[in-house]
C-alpha cells in the first residue's frame, strides 16, 4: 500500500502553481487569491495536476466569465467511472475499494480489481438489457457495496442516474422521480415499504424495464421486469466505456427540500469529478492510504461526494443499518480502521447528550479527520471532540446537492477555529454580501460565489428557458451565484455558516439567526429539539412574531415554569428580541428524507398555509399536530388574578390581548412573554385608553409585570394635559408634543440621546372633550399653550413633534406667534402635509403614490380598486379594525390631523423626513413650504412607524441614535 507523502497534496500542488505562475504563493491566503484572480490557469493546472483521464483539448477552459452561462472545458471528454476504477500507480488491484457493512450480517469487501469487474459486468448487462447514452436511470436501493456497482455501470454507459433511499415513501419518491422521467427502473425492494415499487411501476409511465436487486418473486405486468443477477449471468461481452463531453449528465440530483418541491438538478461528469477531487486531494488530503467512512444514505450527495473518493484510490465504507445508539459510527469506524470520519453535527449532539465517550470506548487511533455537514456545527461541538474523541481537526464542510460540493471546507495547511470551517473552497469566490450586494467581513451576510465554477448544475429538468434556473440561484444578486445561506467570512479566509437565510427571523424588523435561540436554550435539560419560526401576528395585520416549538424529553411538560425558564434564559443571555411570542410543545419537528429540518414546513404549518414541500418531508403527518398545538396555545386564555382584584384582572387581561399568548401569571415578566418594544407602546396606550391612566414607559420598565403595572395604574394619573419633566437641564426646555394617542412613550428613546444640556419636556394636551369626542388640532394646541405657558411664560421657544405631534406643535407655533411671542426653533418629525393643506397637484400626487404602493405591495384586488377610485386618496379601515379600542382612537385622531389648515409661521423648522417616506411625500412638501419660509429638510433613516407602518420607524431603537444626533444639532 502507498503511504501518505510527506507533504501534504495542497502543498505539491502550490508548488506547481508556483511554476507555472512564476509567484510566491506560501503566505496565508495567497492560493485562494489566485485561484480566483487567474481561474483559467488555476483549473487547466489542476486537471493537468490531478493526472485524471481525460481526452481532447484543455486550452479553452471556460466558455465565458457569466457564472450562470459558463461551461467548463468544452473540448474535453472523460467517463466519469473510467476515472474512478482506473488503476492508479502504486495501487494494487487488490487493495481494498469498497467494505459494505451491514446490520446482522457479516461485512463484505470488494478490491478495486474486483470492483472494476463488477462495473463492467454489469455495464453489460444493462446494455444488453437496452440502456444507452442519454438515458435516465432511477435507482432506488440502500447505501451499500452493490448500488454504488449499478450507479458506476450506468456512469460508465453515459446513462445519468438518479438515486434514492428505499424508506421513502411512494409519494416523495413520485414527487422526485416524475421529473426525471427515467427508462429504466432499478429497484431493491427489500427495503421498501408494501406497494412503493408497485406506485413507482405505476407513476412512472416513461420506464421501459424494472431491474431489481433482491430474491423476491418478480412482479408481473407490462413492464419486463429482471432480475440484475440474471441479467448479468447472461450477459454479453462488456461495451467500450466511451469518454463523452465533460458537462455530460452524470447525477439528476434533488435539493433537500427544505424551502419547497425539490428541484431536479442535471450535475455534469466533468465538473462533478474535479471539483470532488480538487475536494478530496487538496482540502481533504485523502490518499490511497485512508478509509473514508460518511455516514449518508442514497437520498444525500453525500453519498455521490463520497463515491468520488474511489478516484484518488481512497477505501470506501458503506453502511445500510440504523443508527441504535451513540455508540454505532464510533464502533463501525474503529472496526474497519476508518481515518477520516464524516458525520453531522445532530449525531455528535446525540453522543454528548448521552454522555459516550468514543475515545474511551473504542479505539480511534487511526482517525486522523473528523468531519461534519448537513447542518450549523457549534462551538461547544468542538470542544466535545477534542475532549472525547482526540486531538485531531473537526472540519465544518458546507456546500449542498446545488453545487455537489463544498462553498466552505477543511484545509491542511491551517489551525481548526472552533466553530469555524477552516477555508473557502479553491476555485470558487465565496465571499458574504449585503442587501446590496456589497462585500461585508467579519459580519453576517448572504453566501455567494462570484465566479464560475465547473460543479454548478448543467441545469434544471423541465426548465427549458431556464427561468426556474435563474429564480433559484441569481434573481437576488444578479451575475452571482446566491446560494441561500448565511455566513461570515473572516479575514483569515475562516468562515461561519449561519443556516439558511430563508429561515432568518425578521421581527419588528430585526434579523435574528434560530441557530442564536438554539446555542440559548442546548442546556435546558427538558428540552430534546427545538425549532423557531415566524408567524404572522394575528393582533397585528403585517406584522410576524416568533413561535417556538420545543420537542420535550421522555417526562417533562410544558409548565408555566418551564415556559418562564426559555423566556428568561433568552431574554437573559440573548436579547429580549429573541424572546417568542408563543412557546408550543410539539411531539416531531419537520425533517426532509435527507435528515435536514425544514423551518419553511414548520413556518407554513403555524400560518395554516399549504406545506409546499410536504412530499419533501420524512414525517409529513407531525404538521398537523404542529397545526392543532399553535392554535391551542393561542386559544389559551388568561390566568385568573389572585384574590379577584379587578384592577389586576382588567392589566392582565389587557396584556394577554396586546401579546396574543395563553395564560399570563401576575409577576410574568413583560420581556419573558415575547413582548417587544412596539408592544410596550401599545400595551401602555390601551392602559390610557382603556383604564385611563397615563404611565410613563420607564415606570414601567421599573416592574414590567402585570402587578407591577396595576400598581402604576393605581398610582397614575389620566395625563390630562400635565408638562411632565422627561430629562432634567438647565436653561430654557426643548418641548415634545405627545402623540396621536395623547402618550409621550414614543420620545423615550429620542430624550435619553439627545445631546444637550437643556431640560427636557412633555406635553400632553387632552385630544377630546368633556363629551369624549376629538378636538380640533387648533382646539388641542390652545390647551397645550395654556399649560406650556404655566411653565414657561415667555419666550422663546422650542418645540417638536412626531407625525400628530408635530401638526399640534405646528399650530402651537403659529398662536404663541400670534400672541407676539418668539419661536425659536420648531421641530417635524416626519409630520405628513395635512390633506386639507394639499392643492390639486399635490393631492394628485399623492393618490398617484397612494396607487403605486398599492400595485407594488401585492395587495388584493378590492384594495387596488379602493386605491384607483378618485375618492380614494385615504383607504377605507375594515369595520374590525375600527372596532380596536387602539386603532379608532388613532384613525379618529388621523380624521382630526387631516381636516387641519396649518397657518403660516415666521419660526425655522426641521423637517426631520424619514428615508421610507420620501416616496410618499414626494410632491406634496411643497405644502410645508407655504406654512414655513425657514424650511429646512433633513433626511433620517428609517420609516414613519406608525400603526399603518409596520416597518422600523425613525424612532425605532434602530435608528434613534440618529434621528437624536442630528435633531441635537438643529436644535435652537
Amino acid at each position: 500500500m502507498t503511504l501518505a507523502p510527506a507533504r501534504t497534496q495542497l502543498a505539491l500542488f502550490r508548488a506547481r502553481c508556483e511554476e507555472v505562475t512564476g509567484l510566491a504563493l506560501d503566505a496565508p491566503g495567497a492560493l485562494h487569491a489566485f485561484s480566483v484572480a487567474q481561474p483559467e490557469l488555476f483549473w487547466r493546472t489542476l486537471l493537468d495536476w490531478t493526472q485524471l483521464p481525460w481526452s481532447g483539448s484543455a486550452d479553452v477552459v471556460r466558455t465565458s466569465g457569466d457564472v450562470e452561462t459558463a461551461r467548463f472545458f468544452p473540448d474535453v471528454r472523460l467517463n466519469y467511472a473510467e476515472a474512478l476504477l482506473r488503476p492508479l500507480p502504486g495501487v494494487p488491484d487488490d487493495a481494498r475499494a469498497v467494505t459494505a457493512v451491514h446490520a446482522g450480517r457479516p461485512a463484505e469487501t470488494l478490491t478495486r480489481g474486483r470492483l472494476r469487474a463488477e462495473v463492467a459486468g454489469t455495464a453489460a448487462a444493462l446494455a444488453g438489457a437496452g440502456l444507452v447514452a442519454g438515458d435516465r436511470v432511477v435507482l432506488v436501493a440502500p447505501h451499500t457495496a452493490g448500488t454504488i456497482v449499478v450507479a458506476l455501470a450506468a456512469a460508465a454507459l453515459g446513462a445519468p442516474v438518479s438515486t434514492a433511499a428505499p424508506d421513502m415513501g411512494a409519494a416523495a419518491l413520485l414527487g422526485r422521480f416524475e421529473q426525471v422521467e427515467p427508462a429504466f427502473l432499478v429497484l431493491d425492494r427489500a427495503a421498501m415499504g408494501t406497494g412503493t415499487a408497485e406506485a413507482l411501476v405505476a407513476g412512472l409511465p416513461t420506464a421501459r424495464r424494472l431491474v431489481v436487486l433482491d430474491d423476491l418473486p418478480l412482479p408481473g405486468g407490462p413492464l419486463p421486469a429482471d432480475r440484475l443477477a440474471d441479467l448479468v449471468a447472461g450477459a454479453g461481452p462488456a461495451p467500450e466505456w466511451e469518454r463523452r463531453p465533460f458537462d455530460h449528465p452524470l447525477f439528476v440530483m434533488f435539493s433537500s427540500g427544505t424551502t419547497g418541491p425539490p428541484k431536479a438538478m442535471v450535475h455534469g461528469a466533468g465538473g462533478t469529478l474535479l471539483e470532488h477531487v480538487k475536494e478530496h486531494r487538496l482540502h481533504g488530503d485523502l490518499t490511497p492510504a485512508d478509509t473514508l467512512y460518511f455516514h449518508t444514505t442514497t437520498a444525500w450527495m453525500m453519498w455521490n461526494w463520497q463515491l468520488s473518493a474511489l478516484a484518488v484510490g481512497a477505501h470506501v465504507v458503506t453502511y445500510d443499518g440504523p443508527v441504535s445508539g451513540p455508540g454505532t459510527l464510533w464502533e463501525l469506524v474503529a472496526a474497519h480502521g476508518v481515518t477520516v470520519f464524516g458525520t453531522s453535527p445532530a449525531y455528535l449532539q446525540l453522543c454528548q447528550d448521552a454522555g459516550y465517550r468514543p475515545a474511551a470506548e473504542v479505539d480511534l487511533s487511526r482517525v486522523r479527520a473528523v468531519l461534519s455537514t448537513g447542518a450549523v456545527l457549534h462551538d461547544w461541538q468542538f470542544d466535545w471532540v477534542a475532549e472525547h474523541v482526540g486531538p485531531v481537526p473537526l472540519q465544518s464542510i458546507s456546500g449542498g446537492t446545488d453545487v455537489i460540493g463544498c462553498f466552505v471546507l477543511g484545509t491542511p495547511d491551517a489551525p481548526v477555529r472552533r466553530g469555524r470551517s477552516q477555508a473557502r473552497s479553491l476555485g470558487l469566490d465565496v465571499a458574504a454580501v449585503d442587501e446590496d450586494g456589497a462585500e461585508v467581513v467579519g459580519a453576517v451576510g448572504e453566501l455567494v460565489c462570484r465566479n464560475p465554477f465547473p460543479s454548478r448544475p448543467v441545469g434544471f429538468l423541465r426548465d427549458p428557458d431556464g427561468a426556474r434556473f435563474h429564480a433559484s440561484y441569481f434573481a437576488a444578486h444578479p451575475g452571482v451565484w446566491t446560494h441561500g445561506d448565511l455566513v461570515d467570512v473572516d479575514a483569515d479566509g475562516s468562515a461561519r455558516v449561519h443556516g439558511r437565510s430563508d429561515g432568518v427571523l425578521n421581527v419588528d424588523g430585526v434579523r435574528i439567526g434560530p441557530s442564536e435561540i438554539y446555542t440559548v436554550l442546548r442546556g435546558v435539560p427538558e428540552i430534546a429539539d427545538v425549532m423557531a419560526v415566524e408567524q404572522r401576528d394575528p393582533g397585528r395585520p403585517g406584522a410576524t412574531r416568533i413561535v417556538l416549538l420545543v420537542v420535550l424529553r421522555e417526562g417533562a411538560t410544558l409548565s408555566g415554569g418551564l415556559d418562564r425558564t426559555i423566556r428568561r434564559r433568552l431574554r437573559e443571555q440573548a436579547s429580549a428580541a429573541h424572546v417568542p411570542a408563543l412557546v408550543v410543545a410539539v411531539p416531531e419537528l419537520p425533517t426532509t428524507h435527507n435528515g435536514k429540518r425544514s423551518e419553511r414546513a414548520a413556518r407554513d404549518a403555524v400560518n395554516g398555509d399549504p406545506v409546499a414541500n410536504a412530499g419533501a418531508l420524512r414525517s409529513p403527518g407531525c404538521l398537523e399536530a404542529v397545526r392543532a398545538a399553535v392554535a391551542a396555545a393561542t386559544a389559551g386564555g388568561a390566568a385568573a388574578a389572585p384574590d379577584g382584584d379587578p384592577l389586576l384582572q382588567a392589566v392582565t387581561a389587557l396584556w394577554t390581548e396586546v401579546l396574543g399568548t395563553g395564560a399570563v401569571g401576575p409577576d410574568d415578566d413583560f420581556a419573558d412573554l415575547g413582548g417587544t418594544s412596539r408592544q410596550v407602546l401599545s400595551l401602555l396606550r390601551r392602559v390610557r385608553l382603556d383604564l385611563g391612566a397615563d404611565v410613563p414607559l420607564e415606570v414601567f420598565a421599573d416592574r414590567p409585570t402585570p402587578r407591577g403595572l396595576a400598581r402604576a395604574v393605581a398610582a397614575g394619573s389620566a395625563g390630562d394635559g400635565g408638562v411632565p419633566v422627561l430629562r432634567g437641564g438647565a436653561g430654557r426646555p426643548v418641548v415634545l408634543v405627545a402623540d396621536a394617542w395623547g402618550q409621550l412613550n414614543l420620545y423615550a428613546g429620542l430624550v435619553r440621546r439627545l445631546a444637550t444640556g437643556r431640560p427636557v419636556l412633555g406635553l400632553q394636551p387632552a385630544l377630546t372633550g368633556p363629551d369624549g369626542t376629538h378636538s380640533t388640532i387648533e382646539e388641542v394646541a390652545q390647551r397645550a399653550v395654556s399649560r406650556l405657558r404655566a411653565v414657561q411664560p415667555e419666550g422663546p421657544y422650542s418645540l417638536a413633534g412626531y407625525s400628530f405631534g408635530g401638526l399640534v406643535a405646528t399650530a402651537m407655533t403659529a398662536a404663541l406667534e400670534a400672541e407676539g411671542e418668539t419661536v425659536a426653533w420648531l421641530g417635524l418629525l416626519d409630520v405628513r402635509p395635512p390633506r386639507a393643506s394639499l392643492g390639486r397637484r399635490e393631492l394628485t400626487a399623492q393618490r398617484w403614490w397612494a396607487r403605486l404602493r398599492t400595485l407594488r405591495s401585492g395587495g388584493p384586488a378590492a384594495a387596488v380598486r379602493r386605491r384607483l377610485r378618485p375618492s380614494a386618496a385615504v383607504p377605507e379601515r375594515s369595520p374590525a379594525a375600527v372596532a380596536d379600542p387602539e386603532l379608532a382612537f388613532f384613525t379618529r385622531s388621523e380624521a382630526v390631523g387631516e381636516a387641519f389648515r396649518p397657518a403660516q409661521v415666521a419660526a425655522p423648522v426641521t423637517f426631520f423626513l424619514a428615508e421610507g417616506s420620501r416616496p410618499t411625500v414626494r410632491g406634496t412638501l411643497s405644502a410645508w413650504r407655504r406654512v414655513a419660509r425657514r424650511l429646512a429638510v433633513v433626511v433620517v433613516p428609517g420609516h414613519h412607524g406608525d400603526l399603518d407602518d409596520d416597518r422600523v420607524g425613525l424612532l425605532s431603537e434602530q435608528h434613534v441614535g440618529t434621528l437624536a444626533a442630528r435633531f441635537s444639532v438643529a436644535l435652537r
